[in-house]
């Protein structure tokens, strides 16, 4: 017998509950799709994890969804790409997640 696969997040660029990857399975296959290294380095640090430390497990999770949120969305990938050009208008990750970078108030 399989499970239902989750719905969905909501958000799939936040790294809050409503957001993102919400299964060890998701964030897997997330960070796969992103990048097979990340995928790899994290199933290492997993694996190295004392399940009894929920505070560490908690920790690892967050780390990892933010990275991964890091590498796959599209306005912070294009500011990456942008970083080389000399001229191009800057943005934080907070202010392009927050809405306040380029497709939102129109800063």
């Amino acid at each position: 017998m399989s499970a239902l696969p989750a719905e969905p997040p909501a958000t799939p660029y936040r790294t809050n509950p409503d957001g993102g990857p919400r299964t060890v399975a998701q964030l897997r296959a997330a960070l796969a799709a992103a990048s097979v290294a990340d995928r790899e380095e994290f199933d290492q640090e997993l694996g190295e994890l004392d399940l009894n430390d929920l505070e560490e497990y908690g920790a690892l999770v967050r780390k990892w969804r933010h990275r991964l949120v890091m590498r796959t969305h599209p306005l912070i990938r294009a500011a990456v790409a942008a970083s080389a050009d000399p001229d191009a208008q800057r943005w934080t990750s907070a202010e392009i997640l927050d809405g306040i970078g380029p497709q939102g108030s129109g800063r």
